[in-house]
This record gives C-alpha cells, sequence and structure tokens, in this order.
C-alpha cells in the first residue's frame, strides 16, 4: 500500500493517466485484496462459529469506517493550505502522508500480530 501512494504521489497537474496514474492504481487494488484477505483471515480465526456472524459484520463495519475517515483525513492534509482550485499541489502531500500511515501501520501489525496456526483438526470461521 506505501508503494502504491508513493507511485500515486508523482502524479503532477498534467499528469497522464496510463503512465502517471495506472501503476498506482493498480498497486492500490493488488495491496487491498492482499491486505484485507489476511486481516479478514487474522480477525476471524479465533471466532467460534457461533460468534463468527457478529465479528464479520464488525470488520466489515471497521474497513468501512477506516476508508471513510482515511478518504477525510487524507482530502484534509491534501487541501491544507492549498485552495481547492490549487489541489493538485496539494495531491503530493496527500498521497505521501498515506504512504507513511501504511507503512507505520504495517510495521506496526509485523511487530504485534502473532504469526501461529490453529491446529489442523481446528474449523476456521470465515466470512
Amino acid at each position: 500500500m506505501a508503494t502504491a501512494q508513493l507511485t500515486l504521489s508523482r502524479a503532477g497537474p498534467g499528469a497522464s493517466y496510463f503512465t502517471d496514474l495506472l501503476p498506482g492504481l493498480l498497486l492500490t487494488g493488488l495491496g487491498v485484496g492482499l491486505a484485507f484477505v489476511a486481516i479478514s483471515v487474522t480477525a476471524m480465526s479465533e471466532v467460534g462459529h457461533q460468534r463468527a456472524g457478529l465479528a464479520s459484520g464488525m470488520l466489515t463495519t471497521a474497513h468501512e469506517l477506516g476508508a471513510a475517515i482515511g478518504v477525510a483525513v487524507f482530502s484534509a492534509v491534501a487541501l491544507a493550505g492549498t485552495g481547492a482550485s490549487d489541489f493538485a499541489s496539494g495531491y503530493q502531500r496527500g498521497m505521501l502522508t498515506a504512504a507513511a500511515v501504511a507503512l507505520a501501520l504495517a510495521l506496526v501489525a509485523a511487530a504485534t500480530v502473532p504469526a501461529t496456526r490453529p491446529p489442523s483438526p481446528q474449523r476456521v470461521a470465515l466470512h
């Protein structure tokens, strides 16, 4: 995700879609796809079948709230100190901030999420 945001931060006011935006958007899609599966499996791995629906709903709600808050915060960072007509110059600042946050969260996750596997006969609840 951080690589995708760094790639998107290079796009300036005269950016071309295919050379400046598409690579970053493809990396974003790949990063979100990989991250959300890993997060879902980790979050649901210790949940019993009787609470799988509740846990899945909480996970989805947290994902949606995080996305909405992220868009609001990074848009505010992009617009801080610039006018609405000069949004393109703030875009780089917003993407660089998003890259820094993504990298920091990846480091926190790597340091705190245990790498364990459930015993093989145990069934894991997935949504």
